[in-house]
């Protein structure tokens, strides 16, 4: 119950951009589709995660950073310095659903846009979980100011790198088509899982010696 109320306390700060985040996570899909029609929605599914993700969660981290107090309060009370750092890791992973349910809906209306397919899913949750995996124990460790230039150098160079990398020969969603897609599917979220049970462990250890007073 502790990690939820911390859950729902980061969306509460981030409540005001909330809107605004769903716009653009409806938006960049098919935006993306008529500026690079080869790759259907994927690059825009794509850019939607990383977006809204990394702005969501470095909102939280200002916010978090301009009211450095407020972690002691936390973790004065019945709240444990674990469940703060497991909700963050929660918090990314539920804009990446959301994300994913948003770009399903819109395959369903948007001729063009592809299909909601659970290997791009499962693709796009390990690349989520890898980021997220490095990037929090970083941060816990040298604290926001230091580390902000990581979330505009990934924000920034994403719309440029991410197209070069899907136009690189012989990529392909279908890569491993004649093996089940379930199977596929099962072994990437297995192997995002433990990148992010590895990284929580990291930034639970660094958390428990910080000093927050």
């Amino acid at each position: 119950m502790m990690v939820f109320a911390l859950l729902k306390k980061d969306f509460l700060i981030v409540k005001k951009y909330v809107l605004i985040m769903l716009f653009f996570i409806i938006l960049i899909p098919p935006v993306m589709r008529w500026r690079t029609p080869e790759f259907t929605g994927v690059l825009g599914f794509i850019l939607s995660v990383i977006f809204a993700v990394f702005m969501l969660l470095q909102y939280v981290s200002l916010k978090e950073y301009q009211f450095p107090k407020a972690a002691a309060l936390l973790c004065a009370a019945p709240f444990s310095r674990n469940a703060v750092v497991l909700s963050k890791y929660l918090f990314c992973m539920t804009v990446y659903v959301t994300c994913c349910i948003v770009f399903g809906i819109e395959t369903l209306v948007i001729p063009g846009l592809g299909t909601a397919d659970i290997t791009l899913f499962a693709l796009m949750f390990l690349v989520t979980a890898v980021f997220v995996s490095l990037y929090l124990p970083v941060q816990y460790k040298f604290g926001y100011e230091k580390t902000k230039i990581v979330f505009m150098a990934v924000i920034m160079a994403s719309p440029v790198i991410l197209p070069l990398l899907l136009r690189m020969e012989g990529f392909k969603l279908n890569i491993f088509s004649r093996i089940s897609p379930y199977l596929i599917s099962g072994g990437i979220v297995l192997t995002g899982t433990a990148f992010l049970a590895v990284s929580e462990f990291l930034s639970m250890k660094i958390y428990a010696k910080a000093d927050l007073a």
